[in-house]
């Protein structure tokens, strides 16, 4: 097994623990706020509280544009057939629905942000997108 499948592996497996973080950071957020009790000064708090989750979501979704952007240059490198590259790609692509989605400002259009992240953690599952560990 060359190099690149092997970085290609591991790149694939910190994609993926960037997605479960990607999960645990919203649903801080959102949890924070829901269990602020019913009054001006916890409500308030709660959302300053909940920013900082946010913000990890936010800086997170950047890394796994860049992390995208390398496993589909591994793939390139470890010659996978084309199906596996395009897939990646693919990845990629709908990284950028769901940057635009997120920056909608229509709640209802918006809503579609966490069902395209669910669809782009099934992709990453797929095993023709070579998520196998790596032999070392």
């Amino acid at each position: 097994m060359s190099i690149f499948r092997k970085a290609y592996s591991v790149v694939g497996a910190i994609l993926m623990l960037q997605f479960l973080a990607q999960l645990y950071f919203i649903a801080a957020a959102i949890f924070t706020i829901v269990n602020a009790n019913d009054n001006a000064k916890d409500v308030y708090t709660a959302f300053k509280n909940a920013d900082n989750f946010a913000g990890l979501h936010a800086i997170n979704g950047d890394i796994i544009g860049l992390t995208i952007l390398v496993m589909i240059g591994l793939s390139f490198g470890s010659r996978y057939p084309w199906r596996t590259t395009i897939l990646t790609g693919v990845l990629f692509l709908l990284l950028v629905i769901q940057l635009l989605l997120a920056h909608t400002g229509i709640p209802a259009l918006s809503g579609l942000h966490g069902l395209n992240a669910l669809v782009m953690i099934g992709l990453r599952a797929r095993p023709d997108i070579r998520v196998s560990p790596p032999d070392f």
